[in-house]
């Protein structure tokens, strides 16, 4: 659907692992920074501290470049288990994302703050100041609020008030209300309260006492997770920001004719002449990795670019390949086999496929 203009191609450039990166310069966490700065793989390295076994044990290949399938499976576990601490997943949540049970995927988490105290420490402090400050910021002071902090766990009153407010003879009205007991007896019980189902029994109680409790818990536990993540995913997105705008006045890249077109994720999109491709990605690249100098120095960012007359015709064409195998048997005459599951095509049109996977 979209191709790049006559003469030219579209180059993108998009940041590899950008959140888990500034998640290590949040955190300041040695061995988060170490991996990067000696090009390991992060998730591999997480699978260290979480599995206590080898670096390669949690990697798609061996050592010597064999296959490792149970190495890919903890790899993948540990991505879905570092994206789902950042974007303030509890154990259940992991749990079902992992395809394990609650209590393998809470090991799983104290393993990984073992492993990684001050991912830990960061978190509760984000936490913790969120609370005290009513807002978090990111790396470039962008700020988001959760005035959700401000609420009382539990709001406590009755259905109907007025029943509960006493008549003053001496001024000819209703005065200040009187001392409620039942109403503390619930808000004691509350208080003390463990677990869904004991709150949810309370304030079943307490509503066949014309009582109405609500419950803010939720809110708050909410402003919790996001404030995490506001800073990690929405200083990713500043990032990206301040990346177009040094895109855009790149001089460079103005010469060379590039044009920026749109931006989708952590992915850069732009045009420019056929003749020009590769000195535009490098740029383009580089640009995106130093965007976030100064307030991010230690943790050094990578970028990868691609060069196509369509978007993501790269990516579709290791699709097609991948499904077609799925459905095609391993032989020579690919052809044959081609032609009775497309009998709709010319034969011109399946030899110029099979030319191009």
């Amino acid at each position: 659907m979209f191709t790049a203009g006559e003469g030219n191609v579209l180059v993108g450039s998009d940041f590899s692992q950008q959140e888990p990166r500034l998640l290590s310069e949040y955190s300041g966490d040695e061995k988060m920074i170490g991996a990067y700065r000696e090009g390991k793989d992060l998730y591999a390295t997480i699978g260290t501290g979480v599995y206590h076994n080898n670096y390669w044990d949690n990697m798609e290949h061996h050592e010597d470049g064999s296959p490792n399938p149970e190495g890919k499976a903890r790899r993948k576990k540990m991505k879905i288990l570092l994206l789902g601490i950042m974007y303030g997943m509890g154990s259940a949540s992991i749990a079902t994302s992992l395809g394990i049970g609650v209590d393998e995927a809470q090991s799983i988490i104290d393993n990984f703050y073992s492993g990684f105290p001050k991912v830990r420490k960061w978190i509760d402090k984000t936490i913790e100041d969120a609370k005290n400050n009513l807002y978090v910021e990111d790396f470039w002071g962008r700020r988001r609020r959760f005035p959700d902090f401000t609420l009382p766990k539990f709001e406590i009153s009755r259905k109907d008030e007025d029943a509960y407010r006493f008549f003053n003879p001496i001024i000819g009205c209703k005065g200040r209300e009187k001392e409620d007991t039942e109403i503390e007896n619930f808000r004691g019980m509350l208080s003390v309260a463990r677990g869904k189902k004991q709150i949810e029994s309370i304030i079943k109680k307490a509503k066949d006492c014309g009582i109405i409790v609500k419950d803010n818990s939720g809110f708050i536990s909410q402003a919790e997770r996001q404030c995490v993540n506001a800073r990690v995913q929405g200083g990713a997105a500043s990032m990206s920001k301040l990346a177009m705008i040094k895109v855009h006045n790149s001089k460079e890249l103005k010469e060379l004719g590039f044009k920026l077109l749109i931006a989708v994720h952590d992915e850069l999109i732009g045009e420019c002449p056929y003749e020009n491709r590769e000195k535009v990605a490098d740029i383009l690249s580089s640009i995106m990795r130093e965007s976030a100098k100064p307030q991010v120095s230690s943790v050094p960012f990578k970028c990868d670019a691609e060069i196509e007359k369509q978007w993501y015709l790269n990516d579709y064409s290791v699709h097609l390949v991948e499904e077609y195998e799925k459905f095609v048997p391993q032989t020579d005459n690919k052809f044959d086999e081609f032609s009775k599951i497309h009998s709709e095509m010319t034969q011109e049109k399946i030899k110029e496929i099979l030319g191009e996977i």
